[in-house]
């Protein structure tokens, strides 16, 4: 049974609204300064250049921000970044572009066989793979230094005199197989040693890095 003496509770909804001249210019200057708030942040998501950074890839499209048409996308997993002084890429940003390599996009590339013992290998082992310095010279313009890196995040630097004056690969084969990463692969930087034997120092050891996931180009 309800008690006269209770107070009676009003719905906010129910009660009457001021439809006055001074409310109503009010309420449609709120409206308009909120569009133009959501037309500001539409602008700054959806420019071009954050749609280019952000947006997926389909297989084979090539990135909108890359310099010319050396690299479409990968279409099978990257085993690959290269980063720095990159000026063909297809991922990244304009300001920070990078190139990113699948197996099938790096064994495109013209490669080379290179016979040799190594320090780690038994025997003469054959590796093949592209030259480090066309992989170097495709994405790239202006590159003065290299640093490699391991799927352990060990980093060597090698002096671009090194690629340019002996064909060191970036093996993506042994003995005609794919490398697991047990087996220094899926990527190792061999040097030519048995046609060169005075690379077999210890310096030109710490170069050899296997289980390479990625290029800095300075």
């Amino acid at each position: 049974m309800n008690d006269p003496s209770a107070k009676r509770l009003v719905s906010p909804l129910s009660r009457p609204v001021n439809r006055g001249h001074g409310s109503r210019s009010s309420i449609w200057r709120k409206v308009a300064l909120a569009a133009s708030l959501a037309l500001g942040l539409s602008a700054s998501l959806f420019s071009p250049a954050a749609l280019a950074a952000e947006a997926p890839l389909a297989t084979g499209e090539r990135h909108v921000l890359a310099a010319n048409d050396c690299l479409p996308a990968p279409s099978g997993p990257v085993v690959l970044t290269v980063e720095g002084a990159v000026s063909c890429g297809n991922a990244g940003s304009l300001q920070a572009p990078r190139a990113r390599f699948d197996l099938a996009m790096l064994e495109a590339m013209p490669s080379r066989v290179v016979a040799t013992h190594t320090p780690w290998t038994q025997g003469r082992v054959s590796f093949s793979g592209p030259l480090l310095r066309e992989l170097v010279a495709r994405v790239s313009e202006d590159a003065r230094g290299l640093k490699v890196r391991a799927l352990n995040d060990f980093v060597a630097e090698i002096p671009l005199s090194d690629i340019e004056d002996f064909d060191v690969l970036l093996a993506t084969r042994r003995d005609g197989e794919r490398m697991p990463v047990r087996d220094l692969g899926p990527l190792f930087v061999l040097y030519p040693f048995d046609a060169h034997p005075e690379l077999l120092n210890e310096q030109v050891r710490f170069r050899s890095v296997w289980q390479v996931t990625g290029l800095t180009l300075e």
